[in-house]
Protein backbone atom coordinates (compact mmCIF):
# COMPACT_ATOMS: atom_id res chain seq x y z
CA UNK A 1 0.00 0.00 0.00
CA UNK A 2 1.51 3.33 -1.25
CA UNK A 3 1.04 6.36 1.06
CA UNK A 4 1.22 9.99 -0.33
CA UNK A 5 1.23 13.31 0.91
CA UNK A 6 -0.83 16.42 0.86
CA UNK A 7 -4.15 16.40 -1.46
CA UNK A 8 -5.90 12.70 -3.26
CA UNK A 9 -4.76 13.26 -6.62
CA UNK A 10 -6.31 10.74 -9.28
CA UNK A 11 -4.52 8.22 -11.48
CA UNK A 12 -3.06 8.96 -14.62
CA UNK A 13 -3.91 6.86 -17.54
CA UNK A 14 -1.62 3.60 -17.73
CA UNK A 15 0.14 4.68 -20.86
CA UNK A 16 1.47 7.48 -18.94
CA UNK A 17 2.28 6.10 -15.43
CA UNK A 18 5.95 5.97 -14.73
CA UNK A 19 6.53 3.34 -12.53
CA UNK A 20 10.30 3.94 -11.57
CA UNK A 21 9.75 7.82 -10.67
CA UNK A 22 9.59 8.61 -6.90
CA UNK A 23 6.33 9.22 -5.22
CA UNK A 24 6.00 12.55 -4.01
CA UNK A 25 7.24 13.09 -0.30
CA UNK A 26 9.27 10.24 -0.09
CA UNK A 27 12.85 9.80 -0.61
CA UNK A 28 14.20 7.30 -2.67
CA UNK A 29 17.21 5.46 -2.39
CA UNK A 30 18.75 5.23 -6.06
CA UNK A 31 20.64 2.18 -7.39
CA UNK A 32 23.91 2.01 -8.57
CA UNK A 33 25.50 4.79 -10.76
CA UNK A 34 24.61 2.74 -13.76
CA UNK A 35 20.78 3.96 -13.38
CA UNK A 36 21.68 7.83 -13.57
CA UNK A 37 23.62 7.53 -16.59
CA UNK A 38 21.08 9.05 -18.84
CA UNK A 39 19.28 10.86 -15.65
CA UNK A 40 16.72 8.18 -14.68
CA UNK A 41 16.46 8.09 -11.16
CA UNK A 42 15.11 4.63 -9.72
CA UNK A 43 14.14 3.35 -6.13
CA UNK A 44 15.05 -0.18 -4.77
CA UNK A 45 12.71 -2.09 -2.68
CA UNK A 46 15.97 -3.30 -1.05
CA UNK A 47 17.78 -0.01 -0.67
CA UNK A 48 19.31 -0.33 2.62
CA UNK A 49 21.18 -3.64 1.51
CA UNK A 50 23.04 -1.01 -0.56
CA UNK A 51 24.18 1.23 1.90
CA UNK A 52 27.57 1.03 4.12
CA UNK A 53 26.46 1.23 7.82
CA UNK A 54 29.03 0.96 10.62
CA UNK A 55 28.22 -0.38 14.45
CA UNK A 56 31.10 1.48 16.30
CA UNK A 57 32.42 2.19 20.28
CA UNK A 58 31.40 5.22 21.59
CA UNK A 59 34.33 7.45 21.85
CA UNK A 60 36.44 10.18 20.42
CA UNK A 61 38.25 9.10 17.19
CA UNK A 62 41.44 7.54 18.07
CA UNK A 63 41.25 7.46 22.02
CA UNK A 64 42.08 3.91 23.19
CA UNK A 65 39.37 3.54 25.57
CA UNK A 66 37.08 0.39 26.48
CA UNK A 67 32.99 1.26 26.00
CA UNK A 68 30.23 -1.11 25.78
CA UNK A 69 28.23 2.09 24.39
CA UNK A 70 27.79 2.12 20.89
CA UNK A 71 26.65 4.35 17.79
CA UNK A 72 25.38 3.29 13.92
CA UNK A 73 26.83 5.35 11.62
CA UNK A 74 25.24 5.40 8.07
CA UNK A 75 27.92 6.19 5.13
CA UNK A 76 26.34 8.80 2.40
CA UNK A 77 24.84 7.46 -0.11
CA UNK A 78 22.71 8.79 -3.66
CA UNK A 79 19.09 9.50 -2.24
CA UNK A 80 15.79 11.90 -3.90
CA UNK A 81 14.03 14.02 -2.37
CA UNK A 82 10.69 13.99 -4.07
CA UNK A 83 7.53 16.38 -3.56
CA UNK A 84 4.76 17.17 -4.81
CA UNK A 85 4.20 20.92 -5.68
CA UNK A 86 2.54 22.94 -2.91
CA UNK A 87 -0.02 25.50 -3.96
CA UNK A 88 2.01 28.57 -3.20
CA UNK A 89 4.31 27.27 -5.47
CA UNK A 90 2.09 27.25 -8.46
CA UNK A 91 3.40 29.53 -11.31
CA UNK A 92 6.93 30.05 -9.81
CA UNK A 93 9.97 29.25 -11.47
CA UNK A 94 11.81 25.76 -10.70
CA UNK A 95 14.58 27.85 -9.61
CA UNK A 96 12.77 30.27 -7.12
CA UNK A 97 11.52 27.64 -5.42
CA UNK A 98 14.59 25.70 -4.80
CA UNK A 99 16.53 28.99 -3.61
CA UNK A 100 13.65 30.30 -1.15
CA UNK A 101 11.73 27.30 -0.08
CA UNK A 102 15.65 25.10 0.30
CA UNK A 103 18.48 26.54 2.31
CA UNK A 104 21.12 23.56 2.07
CA UNK A 105 22.91 26.01 -1.12
CA UNK A 106 23.50 29.13 -2.47
CA UNK A 107 21.50 30.21 -5.85
CA UNK A 108 24.15 29.36 -7.79
CA UNK A 109 24.33 25.62 -7.31
CA UNK A 110 20.38 25.70 -7.89
CA UNK A 111 20.93 26.96 -11.40
CA UNK A 112 24.08 24.42 -12.18
CA UNK A 113 21.63 21.25 -10.60
CA UNK A 114 19.23 22.16 -12.58
CA UNK A 115 21.07 22.76 -15.57
CA UNK A 116 22.68 19.23 -15.29
CA UNK A 117 19.56 16.90 -14.55
CA UNK A 118 20.21 16.75 -10.53
CA UNK A 119 16.45 18.41 -10.29
CA UNK A 120 13.44 17.36 -12.07
CA UNK A 121 10.37 17.65 -12.79
CA UNK A 122 7.85 14.69 -13.48
CA UNK A 123 11.26 12.52 -14.44
CA UNK A 124 11.93 14.95 -16.84
CA UNK A 125 15.18 17.72 -17.28
CA UNK A 126 13.97 21.03 -17.20
CA UNK A 127 15.33 24.81 -17.65
CA UNK A 128 15.44 27.38 -14.80
CA UNK A 129 12.34 29.53 -16.12
CA UNK A 130 10.23 26.34 -15.83
CA UNK A 131 7.02 27.26 -13.78
CA UNK A 132 5.80 24.79 -11.66
CA UNK A 133 2.22 23.65 -12.41
CA UNK A 134 -0.08 21.70 -10.49
CA UNK A 135 0.56 17.63 -9.79
CA UNK A 136 4.30 18.58 -10.90
CA UNK A 137 6.65 16.27 -8.63
CA UNK A 138 10.21 17.71 -8.50
CA UNK A 139 13.02 15.38 -7.46
CA UNK A 140 16.51 16.55 -6.47
CA UNK A 141 19.26 13.88 -6.26
CA UNK A 142 21.64 14.99 -3.34
CA UNK A 143 24.65 12.68 -1.73
CA UNK A 144 22.80 12.17 1.43
CA UNK A 145 25.00 12.44 5.07
CA UNK A 146 22.67 11.20 8.13
CA UNK A 147 23.74 12.17 11.89
CA UNK A 148 24.77 9.00 13.64
CA UNK A 149 22.59 8.11 16.38
CA UNK A 150 23.16 5.41 19.57
CA UNK A 151 21.78 2.00 20.01
CA UNK A 152 21.34 -0.13 22.38
CA UNK A 153 24.52 -0.75 24.86
CA UNK A 154 26.70 -3.91 23.72
CA UNK A 155 25.73 -6.94 26.12
CA UNK A 156 28.70 -8.70 25.39
CA UNK A 157 31.29 -5.71 26.40
CA UNK A 158 33.87 -4.18 24.71
CA UNK A 159 34.85 -6.76 22.16
CA UNK A 160 31.27 -7.53 21.08
CA UNK A 161 30.58 -4.03 18.96
CA UNK A 162 28.81 -5.20 15.93
CA UNK A 163 26.79 -8.27 17.64
CA UNK A 164 22.86 -7.77 17.72
CA UNK A 165 20.80 -6.80 19.13
CA UNK A 166 21.19 -3.02 17.78
CA UNK A 167 17.91 -2.17 19.84
CA UNK A 168 16.97 -4.18 23.05
CA UNK A 169 13.67 -6.12 22.89
CA UNK A 170 11.48 -6.09 26.34
CA UNK A 171 8.29 -8.21 24.95
CA UNK A 172 7.13 -9.73 21.76
CA UNK A 173 4.60 -11.59 21.04
CA UNK A 174 2.20 -12.05 17.35
CA UNK A 175 1.25 -8.51 17.84
CA UNK A 176 3.21 -6.28 19.30
CA UNK A 177 6.93 -5.62 19.70
CA UNK A 178 8.24 -3.68 22.74
CA UNK A 179 11.85 -2.13 22.62
CA UNK A 180 13.87 -0.10 24.65
CA UNK A 181 14.61 2.64 22.40
CA UNK A 182 17.99 4.56 23.37
CA UNK A 183 17.60 8.32 23.13
CA UNK A 184 18.80 9.82 19.88
CA UNK A 185 17.19 7.76 18.25
CA UNK A 186 13.86 8.79 16.48
CA UNK A 187 11.04 6.48 15.67
CA UNK A 188 10.56 6.90 12.11
CA UNK A 189 12.15 9.12 9.46
CA UNK A 190 12.09 12.68 9.86
CA UNK A 191 14.81 15.40 9.13
CA UNK A 192 17.80 14.50 8.51
CA UNK A 193 17.23 10.76 10.07
CA UNK A 194 16.04 8.14 7.43
CA UNK A 195 17.80 4.52 7.74
CA UNK A 196 18.79 6.15 10.84
CA UNK A 197 15.63 5.45 12.50
CA UNK A 198 14.21 2.66 15.07
CA UNK A 199 11.89 1.38 12.45
CA UNK A 200 14.96 0.98 9.57
CA UNK A 201 17.10 -0.28 12.47
CA UNK A 202 14.60 -3.09 13.98
CA UNK A 203 13.92 -4.38 10.15
CA UNK A 204 17.87 -4.82 9.66
CA UNK A 205 18.00 -6.17 12.88
CA UNK A 206 14.81 -8.85 12.48
CA UNK A 207 14.05 -8.46 8.39
CA UNK A 208 11.22 -10.47 8.71
CA UNK A 209 9.68 -7.34 10.43
CA UNK A 210 10.35 -5.24 7.36
CA UNK A 211 7.06 -3.47 6.75
CA UNK A 212 5.30 -4.93 9.03
CA UNK A 213 5.77 -2.46 12.04
CA UNK A 214 2.90 0.05 12.71
CA UNK A 215 3.39 3.26 14.87
CA UNK A 216 1.50 3.12 18.39
CA UNK A 217 2.83 5.94 19.69
CA UNK A 218 5.88 8.94 19.98
CA UNK A 219 8.23 8.76 22.05
CA UNK A 220 10.56 12.15 21.51
CA UNK A 221 14.17 11.68 19.79
CA UNK A 222 16.20 12.66 22.70
CA UNK A 223 14.78 10.76 24.88
CA UNK A 224 14.80 6.86 26.32
CA UNK A 225 12.88 4.08 26.63
CA UNK A 226 9.48 1.72 26.17
CA UNK A 227 8.31 2.07 22.88
CA UNK A 228 5.67 -0.13 21.81
CA UNK A 229 4.90 -1.23 18.04
CA UNK A 230 2.36 -2.82 16.56
CA UNK A 231 3.04 -5.71 13.97
CA UNK A 232 -0.33 -5.35 12.36
CA UNK A 233 -2.79 -2.63 11.96
CA UNK A 234 -5.79 -4.08 13.90
CA UNK A 235 -3.47 -3.61 16.83
CA UNK A 236 -1.87 -0.41 16.02
CA UNK A 237 -5.80 0.78 16.34
CA UNK A 238 -6.67 -0.50 19.31
CA UNK A 239 -3.97 0.36 21.24
CA UNK A 240 -3.29 3.77 19.71
CA UNK A 241 -7.35 4.52 20.67
CA UNK A 242 -6.55 3.17 24.16
CA UNK A 243 -3.75 6.20 24.18
CA UNK A 244 -5.57 8.76 22.43
CA UNK A 245 -8.83 8.57 24.77
CA UNK A 246 -6.58 8.50 27.65
CA UNK A 247 -8.94 5.43 29.37
CA UNK A 248 -7.12 2.14 31.14
CA UNK A 249 -4.05 4.24 29.98
CA UNK A 250 -1.17 4.54 32.29
CA UNK A 251 2.34 6.03 31.78
CA UNK A 252 5.27 6.44 34.07
CA UNK A 253 8.58 8.14 33.31
CA UNK A 254 11.84 9.02 34.90
CA UNK A 255 13.60 11.84 35.04
CA UNK A 256 16.37 13.89 37.11
CA UNK A 257 16.19 17.45 37.49
CA UNK A 258 17.90 19.86 38.24
CA UNK A 259 17.89 21.09 42.36
CA UNK A 260 15.86 19.61 45.51
CA UNK A 261 12.43 19.11 43.70
CA UNK A 262 9.85 20.51 44.02
CA UNK A 263 11.42 23.09 46.21
CA UNK A 264 11.93 25.77 43.77
CA UNK A 265 8.23 25.39 42.54
CA UNK A 266 6.34 28.42 42.08
CA UNK A 267 3.26 28.88 44.91
CA UNK A 268 0.96 31.85 43.39
CA UNK A 269 -1.36 29.04 41.95
CA UNK A 270 -0.86 26.03 44.44
CA UNK A 271 -4.41 25.12 45.30
CA UNK A 272 -5.73 25.62 48.66
CA UNK A 273 -7.93 23.77 51.15
CA UNK A 274 -10.78 25.88 50.23
CA UNK A 275 -10.40 26.07 47.10
CA UNK A 276 -10.24 22.42 46.31
CA UNK A 277 -13.04 21.97 48.46
CA UNK A 278 -15.35 24.65 46.19
CA UNK A 279 -14.25 23.19 42.81
CA UNK A 280 -12.06 19.79 43.49
CA UNK A 281 -9.06 18.91 41.33
CA UNK A 282 -8.66 19.21 37.53
CA UNK A 283 -9.10 16.45 35.66
CA UNK A 284 -6.50 15.96 32.58
CA UNK A 285 -5.71 19.37 32.91
CA UNK A 286 -8.89 20.76 32.47
CA UNK A 287 -11.68 21.86 35.36
CA UNK A 288 -14.77 20.08 35.06
CA UNK A 289 -17.32 22.89 37.28
CA UNK A 290 -20.75 22.51 35.91
CA UNK A 291 -21.28 24.73 39.26
CA UNK A 292 -18.86 27.23 37.86
CA UNK A 293 -19.82 28.09 34.14
CA UNK A 294 -16.71 30.10 33.83
CA UNK A 295 -14.23 26.81 35.39
CA UNK A 296 -16.10 24.18 33.16
CA UNK A 297 -14.16 22.24 30.62
CA UNK A 298 -11.53 24.83 30.41
CA UNK A 299 -7.70 24.35 30.25
CA UNK A 300 -6.37 25.00 34.09
CA UNK A 301 -3.56 26.57 35.38
CA UNK A 302 -2.94 24.84 39.09
CA UNK A 303 -1.11 22.74 41.38
CA UNK A 304 -1.51 20.59 44.50
CA UNK A 305 -0.79 17.68 46.21
CA UNK A 306 -1.82 14.05 46.27
CA UNK A 307 -1.27 10.86 48.11
CA UNK A 308 -0.21 7.48 46.84
CA UNK A 309 -3.75 6.40 45.72
CA UNK A 310 -4.26 9.69 43.63
CA UNK A 311 -6.43 11.72 46.50
CA UNK A 312 -5.56 15.12 47.20
CA UNK A 313 -3.84 16.14 50.47
CA UNK A 314 -3.12 19.56 50.93
CA UNK A 315 -2.01 18.94 54.75
CA UNK A 316 1.51 18.08 52.93
CA UNK A 317 4.16 20.61 52.53
CA UNK A 318 6.81 20.79 49.17
CA UNK A 319 9.25 20.12 51.65
CA UNK A 320 7.20 16.47 52.55
CA UNK A 321 7.11 15.61 48.52
CA UNK A 322 10.97 16.10 48.72
CA UNK A 323 12.50 14.15 51.94
CA UNK A 324 9.43 11.29 50.58
CA UNK A 325 10.95 8.90 48.69
CA UNK A 326 9.24 7.11 46.41
CA UNK A 327 10.14 3.14 46.26
CA UNK A 328 9.95 2.24 42.78
CA UNK A 329 10.01 -1.75 43.29
CA UNK A 330 6.35 -0.80 44.51
CA UNK A 331 4.77 0.81 42.13
CA UNK A 332 2.14 -1.00 40.83
CA UNK A 333 0.97 -1.46 36.96
CA UNK A 334 -1.33 1.58 37.14
CA UNK A 335 1.93 3.66 38.17
CA UNK A 336 0.58 4.52 41.54
CA UNK A 337 2.57 3.88 45.09
CA UNK A 338 1.56 3.31 48.79
CA UNK A 339 4.33 5.42 50.17
CA UNK A 340 4.70 8.39 47.31
CA UNK A 341 3.46 12.34 47.68
CA UNK A 342 2.80 13.16 44.44
CA UNK A 343 2.80 17.02 42.98
CA UNK A 344 0.17 17.62 40.92
CA UNK A 345 0.90 20.13 37.75
CA UNK A 346 -2.18 21.55 35.49
CA UNK A 347 -0.34 23.76 32.83
CA UNK A 348 -1.71 24.21 29.37
CA UNK A 349 1.52 24.13 26.27
CA UNK A 350 1.38 24.92 23.20
CA UNK A 351 3.84 24.19 20.53
CA UNK A 352 5.05 28.13 19.18
CA UNK A 353 7.41 26.51 16.37
CA UNK A 354 6.14 23.86 14.24
CA UNK A 355 9.30 23.86 12.17
CA UNK A 356 11.78 23.73 14.91
CA UNK A 357 9.44 21.54 17.41
CA UNK A 358 9.63 24.55 20.05
CA UNK A 359 7.13 24.38 22.31
CA UNK A 360 6.38 26.33 25.65
CA UNK A 361 4.08 26.53 28.74
CA UNK A 362 1.74 28.67 30.22
CA UNK A 363 -1.73 28.62 27.37
CA UNK A 364 -2.75 26.21 25.01
CA UNK A 365 -4.21 23.01 25.46
CA UNK A 366 -5.23 21.67 28.17
CA UNK A 367 -2.24 19.78 30.19
CA UNK A 368 -1.86 17.61 33.63
CA UNK A 369 1.67 15.66 35.33
CA UNK A 370 2.16 14.16 38.61
CA UNK A 371 5.88 14.03 39.97
CA UNK A 372 7.32 11.77 42.84
CA UNK A 373 10.93 12.01 44.17
CA UNK A 374 12.88 9.09 43.74
CA UNK A 375 15.97 10.11 45.09
CA UNK A 376 18.56 13.50 45.59
CA UNK A 377 21.81 13.46 44.17
CA UNK A 378 23.95 16.06 46.21
CA UNK A 379 27.04 16.06 44.36
CA UNK A 380 25.34 17.59 41.30
CA UNK A 381 22.55 18.85 42.81
CA UNK A 382 19.99 16.63 41.15
CA UNK A 383 17.17 15.01 41.74
CA UNK A 384 15.60 11.96 39.75
CA UNK A 385 11.62 11.89 39.84
CA UNK A 386 8.33 9.95 38.83
CA UNK A 387 6.50 11.41 35.76
CA UNK A 388 2.89 10.54 35.16
CA UNK A 389 1.42 12.26 32.01
CA UNK A 390 -2.18 12.10 32.29
CA UNK A 391 -2.72 14.03 28.87
CA UNK A 392 -0.14 14.01 25.92
CA UNK A 393 0.98 17.16 24.90
CA UNK A 394 4.49 17.79 22.88
CA UNK A 395 7.01 17.64 25.02
CA UNK A 396 4.22 17.88 27.96
CA UNK A 397 7.04 16.70 30.88
CA UNK A 398 9.84 18.62 29.98
CA UNK A 399 8.13 21.96 29.74
CA UNK A 400 6.08 21.59 33.11
CA UNK A 401 9.75 20.62 35.00
CA UNK A 402 11.04 23.85 33.24
CA UNK A 403 7.71 25.75 34.28
CA UNK A 404 8.34 24.68 38.10
CA UNK A 405 12.06 25.70 38.21
CA UNK A 406 13.26 22.30 38.23
CA UNK A 407 14.18 21.58 34.19
CA UNK A 408 15.82 18.40 32.91
CA UNK A 409 19.54 18.57 33.94
CA UNK A 410 21.11 17.96 30.57
CA UNK A 411 18.20 19.39 28.76
CA UNK A 412 18.96 22.66 27.04
CA UNK A 413 16.35 23.60 24.95
CA UNK A 414 14.03 24.29 28.21
CA UNK A 415 16.11 25.40 30.92
CA UNK A 416 18.93 22.71 31.52
CA UNK A 417 22.54 22.39 30.20
CA UNK A 418 24.52 19.92 27.72
CA UNK A 419 26.48 17.43 30.03
CA UNK A 420 24.92 19.00 33.24
CA UNK A 421 26.73 17.23 35.65
CA UNK A 422 29.20 15.29 33.08
CA UNK A 423 32.61 17.06 32.85
CA UNK A 424 34.38 14.11 31.03
CA UNK A 425 31.66 14.19 28.42
CA UNK A 426 31.80 17.72 28.30
CA UNK A 427 35.45 17.70 28.09
CA UNK A 428 35.12 15.48 25.12
CA UNK A 429 32.72 17.60 23.65
CA UNK A 430 35.42 20.69 23.47
CA UNK A 431 37.44 18.31 21.79
CA UNK A 432 35.16 17.27 18.88
CA UNK A 433 34.65 21.34 18.84
CA UNK A 434 37.76 21.90 18.31
CA UNK A 435 38.85 19.00 15.68
CA UNK A 436 35.48 20.48 13.33
CA UNK A 437 36.64 23.97 13.60
CA UNK A 438 40.20 22.96 12.16
CA UNK A 439 38.21 20.94 9.70
CA UNK A 440 36.18 24.26 8.30
CA UNK A 441 39.00 26.75 9.54
CA UNK A 442 39.70 27.39 5.37
CA UNK A 443 35.41 27.82 4.60
CA UNK A 444 34.58 30.33 7.44
CA UNK A 445 32.01 27.84 8.69
CA UNK A 446 33.25 28.08 12.20
CA UNK A 447 30.31 29.90 13.80
CA UNK A 448 27.93 26.91 13.33
CA UNK A 449 24.58 26.92 14.96
CA UNK A 450 24.22 25.14 17.76
CA UNK A 451 23.32 21.39 18.37
CA UNK A 452 23.76 21.55 14.36
CA UNK A 453 25.31 19.43 11.90
CA UNK A 454 27.82 19.44 8.35
CA UNK A 455 24.40 18.70 6.48
CA UNK A 456 22.55 21.18 8.25
CA UNK A 457 24.99 24.22 7.78
CA UNK A 458 24.01 26.05 4.59
CA UNK A 459 27.11 25.27 1.33
CA UNK A 460 28.99 28.85 0.83
CA UNK A 461 29.88 29.64 -2.57
CA UNK A 462 33.63 29.20 -2.08
CA UNK A 463 32.51 25.30 -1.21
CA UNK A 464 31.19 25.10 -4.01
CA UNK A 465 33.73 26.75 -5.98
CA UNK A 466 36.76 23.89 -4.33
CA UNK A 467 33.97 21.23 -5.05
CA UNK A 468 34.19 22.04 -9.16
CA UNK A 469 30.42 22.23 -9.10
CA UNK A 470 29.23 24.46 -11.91
CA UNK A 471 32.86 24.37 -13.68
CA UNK A 472 31.94 21.92 -16.39
CA UNK A 473 34.74 19.73 -14.49
CA UNK A 474 31.97 16.14 -15.17
CA UNK A 475 34.77 13.57 -16.29
CA UNK A 476 33.85 11.60 -19.85
CA UNK A 477 31.78 8.66 -19.00
CA UNK A 478 31.20 9.73 -15.89
CA UNK A 479 27.75 9.24 -14.78
CA UNK A 480 25.56 11.96 -12.59
CA UNK A 481 26.17 9.87 -9.42
CA UNK A 482 28.96 9.34 -9.81
CA UNK A 483 29.66 12.91 -10.45
CA UNK A 484 27.60 13.86 -7.39
CA UNK A 485 29.65 11.95 -4.92
CA UNK A 486 32.75 13.38 -6.60
CA UNK A 487 31.86 17.13 -6.19
CA UNK A 488 29.99 16.31 -2.67
CA UNK A 489 30.33 19.52 -0.34
CA UNK A 490 29.63 17.78 2.43
CA UNK A 491 32.05 15.24 1.65
CA UNK A 492 34.67 18.18 1.43
CA UNK A 493 33.96 19.16 5.11
CA UNK A 494 34.91 15.76 6.62
CA UNK A 495 38.48 16.02 5.60
CA UNK A 496 38.28 11.97 5.12
CA UNK A 497 37.70 11.68 9.19
CA UNK A 498 34.63 11.00 10.76
CA UNK A 499 32.74 14.03 11.05
CA UNK A 500 29.46 12.72 11.64
CA UNK A 501 31.09 10.94 14.71
CA UNK A 502 32.28 14.59 16.06
CA UNK A 503 29.36 16.04 15.36
CA UNK A 504 27.16 13.38 17.37
CA UNK A 505 30.39 14.36 20.70
CA UNK A 506 28.71 18.08 20.46
CA UNK A 507 25.03 17.49 19.92
CA UNK A 508 22.72 16.26 22.82
CA UNK A 509 23.83 12.60 23.68
CA UNK A 510 19.75 12.59 24.86
CA UNK A 511 18.36 13.79 28.07
CA UNK A 512 17.37 12.47 31.12
CA UNK A 513 14.03 11.11 30.52
CA UNK A 514 13.05 7.89 30.49
CA UNK A 515 9.68 5.95 29.21
CA UNK A 516 9.78 3.35 32.26
CA UNK A 517 6.78 1.54 32.35
CA UNK A 518 3.16 1.73 30.25
CA UNK A 519 0.19 -0.31 31.14
CA UNK A 520 -2.99 0.08 28.98
CA UNK A 521 -6.06 -2.73 27.45
CA UNK A 522 -4.85 -4.50 24.45
CA UNK A 523 -6.95 -6.82 22.03
CA UNK A 524 -6.39 -9.03 24.69
CA UNK A 525 -6.89 -7.74 27.88
CA UNK A 526 -4.63 -5.48 29.97
CA UNK A 527 -0.99 -5.39 29.44
CA UNK A 528 1.94 -3.84 30.98
CA UNK A 529 5.87 -3.39 29.99
CA UNK A 530 8.78 -1.59 32.16
CA UNK A 531 12.09 -1.50 30.61
CA UNK A 532 15.23 -1.75 32.70
CA UNK A 533 16.61 1.56 34.71
CA UNK A 534 18.55 4.11 32.67
CA UNK A 535 22.23 4.31 33.33
CA UNK A 536 21.32 8.31 34.98
CA UNK A 537 18.90 7.18 37.18
CA UNK A 538 20.91 6.42 40.22
CA UNK A 539 19.33 3.16 40.44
Amino acid sequence: KKTYRGKKRGMKPRSKRNRKRPRGGIGIVVGSPADMMDNQGGADDDASAQVEIDILPLKFPGDEVETNKRIRVVRPYPFTFATFAKERWLGRTVLDIYDTEFGSYPKCYYETAINEGRILVNGEKIDCEYKVKGNDELAHVVHRHEPVVAISPSRGGATATTDKPYIHIVHEDENVLVVDKPSTLPVHPCGGYNLNSLFHILSDQCPELKDNLFNVHRLDRLTSGLTIVAKNTETAKVLSKCITDRENCHKVYLARVKGKFPLQAPMANHMTVEEEHAIGVPSNGEWCCPQNKDKHETAATCSWLSNGDGKSDLSKSLDDVFKQRTDISKLRDDGTADDSIWFNLSVPVKIVDPKKGVCKAGNGKAAQTAFAVVGYDEETDSTVVLAKPMTGRTHQIRLHLQYLGHPIGNDPNYGGELYYGNLHDKEICSKAQERMNEFDADTGNTERPENSTSSDTPATEEELAKAGIGLDNRKENESLLEYIKRTCVWCQRSKGEDRTVLEFLIRSPGIWLHALQYQMEGPNGTICYRTDFPEWSLL
